[in-house]
């Protein structure tokens, strides 16, 4: 076949020299129709194809996916102005589709490139294609681009992190000489003070009218090993109301480990300790209330013995009067005495050891503490017809305050037993239960008093609430939840069904 002039003109250019055709680009030379020229070997081993093979073809028909007229629009614009023109891959993508080897890890299909379109022979229309791998450059870029959002992202959430923090978040900030740097307005709203007043202020002197001198020496012993330290302290606002906050200690450092201050978090427990101590004071008046009671109890207690007392010195007196006193009848009166008199002792010690201070651990059989629970209400029981029936292993020990279950136990008994006493049923029975189930102990007190409406159970553990017709405070079982739950360390709960009201202590073997 007879060349065309273009053929005959590039055949006589020394391609390799002039273009190098071992570059790392592609080299294209086509003329303003898209006839293939030149095709060098960089183009060969990303497009699998041989240049013998693409030589004198359009290029458009061997790559489909070329936008044909905006190729030739650039390159008759390149040869017009005699400079080259681009395709740019962070726009066009690519020119020729070449797919990546996906060994590496790509965000993309196909090869990105930069195209420069370079005037090569006005006359002829002929251009050279140099195309750039820009793979990589856009896959950093893209990442880049990705890193960006998220910082930008990081960014917005830190900025609205430390707004919530600014406007949510009781704190100070100290710097190492204990100068004021920073207060959040969430504290600044609750101490009702202005920022300018506490700004460059000395921390300690802001401190000290409102704290001990031992709990500021302990702050600065752990601010000088830089360790953390928890401390609650009573303080006073602006307007001189009083609050309570949770304080804790920590160190600041910058981001170079340099040590810059300290932070101190805060926390508003007023309302948890006015809660602690209203308990208090409710538990003081349900201890006296428990006296009380248990005074009546004692006076009740005492009548028998005391009549047999009176008994067996009226039989002594009358004996003498009737000149019929004998040896026999003095021993078996004085024997009589002293027995009574001992029981009366034991009740003493009963009511002493009941309403001692002493509030330290101590392991016993949970028997003991059953049979001290029940020991002034058995003669009630007896008088009034009522069976109770105790179930458990005699040697189940627990470690807990004695005197906090004893005092639960027979407020819950005493309870069953009023329950009992206004109903007319031929069997009145209570029923303590005892067993071990894991490292907790359950008890459970059952009587036959009836059921109890579910209104009523939703109330019954609330302050001065009472089901009883006359004389009930409303703060047996209320004091008994608070013994249980804040005491005991464990949880009290109450079901009743089919004439049956059971209440469930379940206490751990040890309180840590």
């Amino acid at each position: 076949m007879a060349q065309t002039k273009i053929e005959q003109y590039i055949s006589c250019i020394d391609i390799d020299k002039k273009l190098i055709s071992n570059i790392n680009n592609g080299i294209l030379i086509l003329d303003d129709k898209l006839t293939i020229y030149y095709f060098n070997k960089w183009l060969e081993l990303h497009t699998k194809l041989k240049e013998q093979d693409v030589l004198y073809k359009q290029l458009d028909t061997i790559f489909t996916t070329i936008k044909t007229k905006t190729l030739i629009r650039k390159i008759k614009t390149a040869l017009n102005i005699g400079s080259p023109t681009f395709y740019i891959a962070d726009i066009s993508k690519y020119l020729i589709p070449i797919k990546i080897n996906q060994i590496k890890a790509s965000n993309y299909t196909y090869m990105q490139q930069d195209v420069s379109i370079i005037p090569f022979d006005k006359t002829k229309k002929i251009v050279a294609l140099i195309i750039t791998d820009q793979t990589n450059i856009s896959n950093t870029n893209s990442l880049l681009k990705a890193n960006i959002n998220k910082v930008n992202i990081l960014n917005n959430e830190l900025v609205k992190e430390r707004d919530t923090i600014n406007k949510k978040v009781l704190l100070i900030k100290i710097d190492t000489n204990n100068i004021i740097q920073n207060v959040s307005q969430a504290y600044l709203e609750l101490i009702k003070y202005d920022k300018n007043e506490l700004l460059q202020h000395d921390y300690f002197e802001y401190l000290r009218p409102f704290t001990k001198e031992k709990l500021l020496q302990d702050i600065k012993k752990y601010m000088k090993s830089k360790t953390v330290f928890k401390f609650e302290q009573k303080f006073f606002t602006k307007r001189k109301q009083e609050i309570w906050l949770k304080n804790t200690l920590l160190p600041e450092y910058d981001n170079f480990g340099n040590h810059i201050g300290f932070i101190f978090f805060k926390e508003n427990i007023t309302a948890s300790k006015k809660l602690q101590l209203h308990q208090k004071k409710l538990l003081v008046h349900s201890r006296l209330v428990a006296k009380r009671e248990m005074i009546s109890m004692i006076a009740h207690q005492w009548r028998q013995p005391l009549s047999v007392i009176t008994a067996n010195i009226s039989n002594l007196i009358i004996s003498k009067e009737l000149d019929t006193l004998t040896n026999e009848t003095i021993d078996k009166s004085y024997e009589q005495i002293l027995t009574t008199i001992s029981s009366l002792s034991d009740t003493i010690d009963f009511f002493r050891d009941f309403f001692n201070p002493c509030k330290s651990l101590s392991e016993t059989y949970l028997n003991e503490l059953t049979n001290k629970s029940v020991y002034l209400l058995k003669n009630d029981f007896k008088k009034y017809n009522i069976n109770y029936i105790e179930e458990m292993d005699q040697n189940l020990k627990i470690v807990t305050y004695k005197n906090e279950l004893v005092q639960t136990l027979m407020s819950i008994l005493k309870n069953s037993l009023d329950a009992l006493l206004e109903i007319k049923i031929k069997n009145k029975n209570i029923i303590l239960k005892a067993f071990k189930k894991n490292n907790y102990i359950n008890i459970m007190i059952i009587d036959n008093a009836g059921s109890i409406n579910k209104e009523t159970l939703n109330q019954i553990f609330e302050p001065y609430f009472s089901t009883k017709s006359k004389n009930g405070s409303g703060l047996g079982l209320y004091m008994c939840k608070i013994i249980v739950k804040d005491y005991l360390n464990g949880h009290i709960s109450l079901s009743s069904h089919k004439n049956e009201t059971k209440v469930l202590i379940k206490l751990p073997l040890t309180i840590h």
